[in-house]
């Protein structure tokens, strides 16, 4: 079995020590300067290896979708166990209260890891912004700015290219690094990938984790997603995975299929599901989805959110070609079939994806007569004003036709009737086949 470990000279020298503890593999060394040079050396040497490994979250974020991933990949999660060695590296920096800006590591976990010292901590600067948008230049800046700005004291980096030019500068700055525990950990466990490995055990699985209540103020956002935040960092940190902000109401989770069997014993224990939900006092809506790359499995875990629609007690697993329904071990696997030329025009006209449009279509499928824009609603597990504004894309594309109004004793407005149009037959038929009953 041949490795190949990716990073910088400095950490290159450290895991070698730890590689060399397993006898029975080889691991081929390849150093970088920079971070951005790691995609390069995948493209040029991973038909030759078994596996790749990288030497952080940074050089792997930057090839996950600049190369196409054909070997399993592994990397060294983030390391708040080198907190305090680094520390203790800065200490005449902190015989008082300190003040430090860090980058890569959340500042949560930065606090958690220093809880119960008897350092004074007078204040942490944390670099918000994830490892998809590091830019070596962007964190020098943002260390060298609060120096300057005598807001902090030293910096800390978990990435060495910024540690070197921080230096340069004549910043203080200490590197954190992760300890020999995590390194043999994580090199074991792409080695047990690697012996176990399938064509499957190498798909990305993204999921997205989003706040249901569209209706709340800001305020309340920004304390449901910091609580949210929380939970995920820590069930996160417990399986090795990763996860970052997605947008300003969800986070997703970055996994290989792999990772994600290991972590729910083959499906069979997706207890993670409810607990997560049980932490959290607000709804939230879940989907995983599978693909051969990060940008596809997003998309198929936004289609997974899309087929348990209003339903908040399940949770889906979608690869494109199959649904399962996790936490549900009778349900079963549910197939699909790949939808022809015509629906994924028409998906594209409506502004929806296949299988939000297979939905609509099953849900239309499932009215005999005329049917209201309410009635729409309850079928497909929508609200009114969203089941309103689906309605007239659907007449729009000439789906449906008007037929007439309903009437009510009670006072308000009569409610438009609608009925399925005869020329969209096909489509109805097609639909029976891409989507499951609920």
């Amino acid at each position: 079995m041949r490795i190949g470990i990716i990073g910088p000279p400095n950490r290159l020298v450290m895991l070698k020590r730890v590689s060399e503890e397993f006898a029975d593999v080889s691991f081929d060394l390849f150093e970088y300067v920079l971070p951005s040079e790691a995609p390069e050396i995948v493209q040029k040497h991973q038909d030759a290896l078994d596996a790749v490994f990288f030497s952080g979250h940074l050089p792997y974020a930057l090839s996950l979708n600049a190369v196409h991933r054909s070997k399993p990949w592994g990397y060294l999660s983030f390391y708040s166990s080198g907190i305090l060695p680094a520390l203790l590296e800065a200490r005449r920096y902190t015989l008082g209260r300190f003040r430090t800006s860090v980058d890569t590591l959340p500042e949560k976990e930065i606090w958690s890891e220093l809880d119960g010292s008897s350092l004074e901590i007078d204040a942490i600067y944390a670099h918000s912004k994830g490892i998809f948008r590091f830019d070596i230049d962007e964190v020098v800046a943002f260390h060298q700015t609060l120096i300057f700005e005598k807001k902090t004291d030293f910096c800390l980096t978990c990435v060495e290219a910024v540690h070197e030019r921080l230096l340069k500068l004549g910043v203080p700055s200490y590197l954190v690094t992760p300890n020999r525990y995590f390194m043999r950990d994580s090199l074991e466990k792409i080695i047990l990938e690697v012996r176990g490995k399938s064509s499957e055990h190498l798909l990305s699985v993204v999921g997205i984790y989003r706040l249901v209540d569209s209706s709340k103020n800001r305020r309340w956002y920004e304390t449901a997603m910091l609580a949210l935040n929380a939970h995920l960092v820590e069930f996160a940190k417990r399986r090795r995975i990763m996860v970052i902000p997605r947008d300003m109401s969800s986070f997703q989770t970055i996994e290989t299929m792999g990772q994600f069997l290991v972590g729910t014993d083959n499906f069979s224990d997706c207890s993670f599901i409810s607990k997560l939900r049980s932490l959290c006092d607000f709804e939230l809506s879940i989907g995983f989805g599978a693909g051969a790359s990060l940008s596809i499995a997003e998309e198929k875990a936004l289609e997974a959110l899309d087929m348990a629609g209003e339903r908040r007690d399940v949770c889906y697993l979608f690869d494109g070609k199959e649904v399962r329904e996790l936490g549900n071990p009778n349900a079963g696997v549910l197939k699909f079939a790949f939808p022809d030329r015509e629906m994924l025009l028409l998906a594209d006209r409506l502004g929806v994806n296949a299988s939000t449009l297979s939905r609509y279509l099953r849900a239309l499928a499932c009215f005999d007569g005329v049917f209201t824009a309410s009635d729409f609603a309850k079928m497909v597990g929508i609200q009114s004003k969203s089941s309103r504004k689906i309605v007239r894309m659907l007449l729009r594309e000439k789906l449906i036709v008007e037929s007439g109004t309903l009437s009510r004793a009670s006072r308000g407005r009569p409610q438009a009737l609608y009925v399925f149009a005869s020329d969209a037959d096909a489509l109805r038929s097609a639909s029976h086949q891409s989507m499951p009953r609920r």
